[in-house]
């Protein structure tokens, strides 16, 4: 993968999703009213970003979230804790099923 162009932006994704789910971990830890705003945006960014590098399944978790804050729906952490899920499966997939350091 020595000649891929994008690499460089696959990893700048693959570390983005690292910060990710440190910050959605904090985000577990406030009021469903407090964390809806850092929480809209984060999840509009991941959908967006996620979709362009082939990522349906987590694009589609977070634009559902991401539509919900809008429509002013609090956020579950059950649903919270998925998002943070599929972060960590695309971190291993990438990394090839190492530990996702959390």
């Amino acid at each position: 993968m020595g000649n891929d162009p994008l690499a460089p932006l696959r990893a700048r994704f693959t570390q983005r999703c690292v910060d990710d789910v440190a910050t959605l971990r904090s985000l577990l830890n406030q009021d469903p009213v407090v964390r809806r705003e850092p929480l809209r945006m984060l999840a509009h960014r991941l959908s967006g970003i996620a979709g362009s590098f082939g990522h349906t399944s987590l694009s589609t978790l977070a634009g559902d979230i991401d539509y919900d804050l809008t429509q002013d729906q609090l956020v579950t952490d059950e649903k919270l804790s998925e998002l943070v899920t599929a972060l960590e499966l695309i971190i291993r997939e990438v990394r090839g099923s190492g530990p996702t350091g959390s």
